[in-house]
Parts: structure tokens; C-alpha cells; sequence
């Protein structure tokens, strides 16, 4: 009997053990507390309202799945919205863009656009083409392409009702300017192109060439002291060819791209930013002297 009564005392308590530790962290052969999970992207969302803060995915035309994070400003029917897509720096992702949201679609009534270039965030499908591992590497092939990333964000924007994609900008970080670039001279109806620390051939993608290109669109570099020779050469690249401007902030790589933002002047550049976007989109909302900073 009492052999039994031990018998049926281990099972419960067998029993009990298992209701203590979640199917899931059994199956992923992790401890119960170990703060690692796997990481995956974000489920783009979805929502019945068309003006709602959203995850979004668009395909590319060589067949490369792009996810973005989609802010738009509600406006109503009949009107439209100006917009700007916002391309992240190396490496980093689209989060890095998050700052701005609250000046530019807030203040400013712009939609934004932010993706994940491909190989990274929730940009990494088709897995065949092991886009991540181009990413990584870094492959300048790969890099080669990041431009139809921009191609299919834009053509995404012209499938919305609201937006009118004849006053569109791009912002772009690090690589991200440069994609921005390569794209802009592509696309004639692009209005501005804002850039935090361009390069001249960030993975191999030559800007100075691009950068003659640019014909419609007005551009502004901006950079550390440390990184500003680069803007000076495009600067010389474009002259007599392209609308560009450069500004100069004060320390060197530290402050590369969307860092900037966490610099002692870090608001004056977020300000310049809304101050070109401002002007290029002929928008008065926001107070006329919302972007001066010095």
C-alpha cells in the first residue's frame, strides 16, 4: 500500500512539474528562465483602417518581400499627403527613423515610409536567395540592388489612395543615402533627397556618379566634421547638375547617421530635417520658423 501511495505521489508530482514549464521552452530546448527567444520579424497587420499606424510588405521587382512600418496622416476624402521614405543606415534598422515620426507626420503632415533594406529586419525573404547573408557580408551585389528596395517602396506609396506621389523625399542614413541617391536619379518625380553622413561608394555603390543624375530633385547633405569631406565631393560631383546643399555638425564618427540624433545637437538636426521637407513640399503647417536652427 504504502508503495502504491508513492507510486501515485510521483506522478502527481511529475504532473505538476510539467504544467511549470511552458510547451514552447521544452520544444526550443532552452532553460525555463533563460531570457534568449528567437527573434522574428514583426506580422505585417492587419487593420480595416486604411490611415491606421501599420506593419506593411511589398514586393520588389526582383522579387525581394520588403517589410516597412507605415505611418500615414489621416486626411480627408479627396485630399492628399505628401510622403518621404526613410531609409536606415549600416547596420542598423528601420527603428532608427522612429524620432522623426513625431516632427514630420505629426508637425509636418507627412507620411513616412520606413523599411528594412534587404537582408535585415523583416526584409530577409525569399529565404533561397539568402539575402541575409548578402547583407552581412557585406556583398557590394548586393547592395548593387538595395535601390529597387526604394523602386518598390515608392510604388507601394502610388497604390494608396491619399498619398500624392508627386511630392515624395527620400531620407536616407549611411548606405541609405546612397540608395537614396541611386534611386533618385532613376525616378525624375522624387522632389528632395535628405542625407545623414552620404558616402561616395558606401558597398561599392557609386554615388559621385549618380549624384550628376539628380536633376529634379533638391538635396541635402549633412555630416559630422569628421565625415564632411565626403559631402564636399559630392558636393564637386554634382556641381552645375544637381540642387545640393551641405551642413556641417561638430564630431566625427561617433555621430555617423541616425547617431546624430543622440548628439548635444541632436535637435537641430532632426529641426533641419523638417526644414527641408518643409520647403521641398511647400508645406506651411508647422510654424515658420519650425525648422530654423542657427
Amino acid at each position: 500500500m504504502t508503495y502504491r501511495r508513492s507510486l501515485f505521489s510521483i506522478a502527481l508530482l511529475a504532473c505538476f512539474a510539467t504544467t511549470l514549464v511552458p510547451a514552447d521552452v521544452s520544444a526550443q530546448g532552452l532553460r525555463p528562465n533563460s531570457s534568449r527567444r528567437p527573434r522574428r520579424p514583426r506580422a505585417p497587420e492587419k487593420t480595416t483602417d486604411k490611415f491606421a499606424d501599420r506593419v506593411v510588405t511589398f514586393e520588389t521587382s526582383d522579387g525581394v518581400t520588403i517589410e516597412a512600418d507605415w505611418y500615414p496622416v489621416k486626411v480627408e476624402d479627396g485630399e492628399k499627403t505628401p510622403a518621404a521614405i526613410l531609409i536606415h543606415m549600416y547596420p542598423a534598422q528601420r527603428a532608427s527613423w522612429k524620432p522623426m515620426v513625431p516632427l514630420l507626420r505629426d508637425r509636418l503632415g507627412i507620411s513616412l515610409l520606413a523599411y528594412d533594406i534587404r537582408g535585415t529586419g523583416g526584409s530577409v525573404k525569399p529565404a533561397e536567395k539568402e539575402l541575409e547573408k548578402g547583407y552581412q557580408g557585406p556583398d557590394p551585389k548586393h547592395f548593387a540592388d538595395a535601390w529597387k528596395d526604394a523602386e518598390a517602396a515608392y510604388a507601394w506609396l502610388g497604390q494608396q489612395d491619399f498619398v500624392n506621389t508627386d511630392r515624395v523625399i527620400l531620407i536616407g542614413a549611411s548606405v541609405g543615402c546612397s540608395i537614396s541617391i541611386d534611386f533618385a536619379h532613376r525616378e525624375p518625380k522624387i522632389q528632395g533627397v535628405a542625407c545623414l553622413s552620404p558616402g561616395t561608394d558606401y558597398m561599392s555603390i557609386d554615388t559621385l556618379s549618380h549624384i550628376k543624375d539628380v536633376k529634379n530633385a533638391k538635396v541635402l547633405l549633412i555630416a559630422p566634421k569628421g565625415e564632411y569631406a565626403a559631402v564636399e565631393s559630392i558636393m564637386d560631383a554634382g556641381k552645375g547638375k544637381a540642387k545640393i546643399k551641405g551642413k556641417e555638425y561638430p564630431g566625427g564618427r561617433e555621430n555617423h547617421g541616425t547617431r546624430m540624433f543622440d548628439a548635444d545637437y541632436g535637435m537641430k538636426v532632426k529641426k533641419r530635417l523638417m526644414q527641408f521637407a518643409r520647403g521641398v513640399l511647400e508645406i506651411e503647417k508647422g510654424g515658420k520658423d519650425e525648422g530654423d536652427d542657427d
